[in-house]
């Protein structure tokens, strides 16, 4: 299988890591933003998303880069539902693709599947998202001292 050509040169895993660092960047820069100019702020979630795509590319086995863009993408279909946009639930059916997708490399972690539960609760997939949320209440029942099951929901896998 070829490299995709959109890729700079140089190792994957180099790749990898400098894309998720870009993409932890420009999302920091839009968290503070956020309140103040959202437009910008959503501008930057977007460039933060192609950084994880790009490392999510570089090595597809990564969960965090494969988890990173689910939430690039939620942070998207947020910012389209709060617009009205009936696109919303389009990007967050993507979303929730991308987050099964980052699942199905770690399938014991039940903040994984939380957030899928969540991105079809928001499409409007009632029944999915139940689905989800059963697994996922599962997973994390008595396993909250196993690695990615902590109590910092919203926070990723640790950077490197």
């Amino acid at each position: 299988m070829d490299q995709d050509s959109s890729l700079p040169t140089g190792g994957l895993c180099g790749d990898y890591q400098a894309h998720l660092r870009e993409g932890n960047s420009l999302v920091a820069q839009a968290q503070s933003l956020a309140t103040t100019d959202f437009a910008r702020a959503r501008a930057l979630w977007q460039e933060a998303g192609k950084q994880y795509y790009l490392a999510h590319k570089a090595d597809r086995d990564e969960p965090e880069a494969a988890f990173k863009l689910a939430q690039a993408w939620m942070a998207e279909a947020h910012a389209l539902q709060k617009e009205g946009s009936a696109n919303a639930g389009i990007m967050w059916e993507n979303a929730a693709a991308q987050a099964e997708l980052a699942f199905d490399l770690t399938p014991e972690n039940g903040r994984l599947a939380m957030a899928v539960a969540t991105c079809y609760h928001f499409s409007g997939h009632a029944e999915e998202a139940q689905a989800w949320q059963q697994l996922a209440r599962h997973l994390l029942d008595g396993d909250a001292n196993l690695e990615g099951h902590g109590g910092n929901a919203g926070e990723g896998a640790p950077e490197t």
